[in-house]
C-alpha cells in the first residue's frame, strides 16, 4: 500500500511542480503525518525533493529534474475500465492506490490546457458513497476477489450461511457484481457443483489456493446475473402479493420429496440434513397441512407452531394410551 502511495507521491510532483503537503494528503486519501513520513523515505531513497516554505510553498523536485511515470501499464488499464463502469474500489486498498496512480498518469498524458481542465473536475466533483445512517458495508476482500478473477485461481473460503453458520467452500471465481455499493461474487461452488452467488461481506476468511481453474467458455456473467436477479425479484413480488408465514422444517435427505408443490422460500444442507423455510401462507394452514407430516419433518419455527404440534400429539398420546 506505501509503496503506491510512493508512487503517487512522485508523479503529483512531477505533473504539478509544488504542491503542499495538505493537498497531497487530501488527493491521496491519507494524513498529513502520512506524507511527510513518506517524504522522508523518498528523500533517504535519492529522490531529489525540496521543501518550499511561504504561503506558495509545499513540496516539490529540485530545478529540472522530471521522471517518466506517465505510461499506463495494463493494470492501469483495468483499473480505469473499472472506474468508467462505476466499479469503485473500497478506500485504502491497493487497488485503490492504484487507480488514482494511474488517473495521475492519464492527467500527465494530456495537454496543459485538459490538465487544468481534469484538476478543476476532480476539485468540484465529488462521490459520497456512505450512508446516512450507520456504517457503510465494509469489504475488505475486494483486492484479493479481483485478483483471483483475472488470474482464475481458487480461493477457499469460510462462509457465513443465512442460518449464521460457517461452512468452508472451495471456489472458482467467475466474476463479481457490485450493486449498490455492495459486492457479489459469481463462483462455481466445488462443495454444491453449481454456480452460486456469494456475498462478499459475508466472507469471514479468504485463501488463495495455488491451484487455476478455467473459464466455461459459454458462461456470460451479465447475463447469469440477471436470470438470478429476475428469479430473486419473482420470489421478493410472491411474498408481497399475499399473506405470509413462513415455517422453519428439518428433514432428512430422503424426505425432501415430502415437500414438492411447496413455496419454498430458502434452502440449505447442514451435515446430513436439510433446513427450508416455506411459506404457509397462514398458522391455520401450516397446522392443517405441517401436522400430517410431523412424524417425518421437524418444524423447528416458529414456536407457536412448534408447540401446537407437541400439544396435538401429547393429546393423541392421551387418548390412545392404555
Amino acid at each position: 500500500m506505501r509503496l503506491h502511495r510512493l508512487l503517487g507521491i512522485i508523479m503529483l510532483l512531477d505533473s504539478r511542480g509544488t504542491i503542499k503537503a495538505g493537498n497531497l494528503a487530501k488527493i491521496l486519501e491519507t494524513s498529513e503525518r502520512s506524507i511527510y513520513r513518506d517524504i522522508d523515505i523518498l528523500c533517504e531513497a535519492g529522490i531529489p525533493i525540496m521543501s518550499i516554505p511561504g504561503p506558495n510553498g509545499g513540496y516539490s523536485f529540485i530545478k529540472d529534474y522530471k521522471i517518466n511515470s506517465n505510461a499506463l501499464e495494463s493494470g492501469d488499464a483495468v483499473n480505469l475500465l473499472l472506474s468508467s463502469m462505476g466499479i469503485r474500489p473500497e478506500k485504502n486498498t491497493e487497488t485503490a492506490q492504484k487507480l488514482k496512480n494511474a488517473l495521475i498518469k492519464l492527467e500527465n498524458s494530456v495537454s496543459e490546457e485538459h490538465r487544468e481542465e481534469i484538476i478543476k473536475a476532480k476539485e468540484r466533483f465529488f462521490i459520497d458513497s456512505d450512508p446516512w445512517r450507520g456504517k457503510k458495508i465494509e469489504n475488505k476482500y475486494v483486492d484479493i476477489i479481483k485478483k483471483s478473477i483475472l488470474n482464475l485461481r481458487k480461493l477457499k473460503i469460510h462462509y457465513k450461511r443465512y442460518d449464521s453458520e460457517i461452512s468452508e467452500r472451495i471456489i472458482r471465481p467467475y466474476g463479481a457484481v457490485v450493486k449498490n455499493s455492495e459486492w457479489y461474487v459469481t463462483a462455481f461452488c466445488e462443495t454444491k457443483k453449481q454456480i452460486r452467488i456469494f456475498k462478499l461481506n459475508r466472507i469471514n476468511d479468504i485463501e488463495v489456493l495455488d491451484e487455476s481453474f478455467n473459464m466455461p467458455k459459454n458462461f456470460c456473467l451479465e447475463e447469469f446475473w440477471e436470470t438470478s436477479k429476475q428469479q430473486f425479484l419473482n420470489q421478493e413480488s410472491h411474498k408481497i402479493n399475499h399473506n405470509t408465514y413462513l415455517v422453519k422444517i428439518k428433514l432428512s435427505e430422503e424426505k425432501k420429496a415430502l415437500l414438492n408443490g411447496f413455496y419454498v422460500s430458502s434452502f440449505v444442507q447442514a451435515d446430513d440434513k436439510w433446513f427450508y423455510e416455506i411459506d404457509m401462507i397462514s398458522f391455520q394452514t401450516a397446522c392443517n397441512v405441517i401436522f400430517p407430516l410431523s412424524d417425518m419433518i421437524e418444524v423447528l419455527e416458529p414456536l407457536e407452531l412448534r408447540e401446537y404440534i407437541i400439544e396435538k400429539t401429547k393429546k393423541i398420546f392421551n387418548l390412545y394410551k392404555f
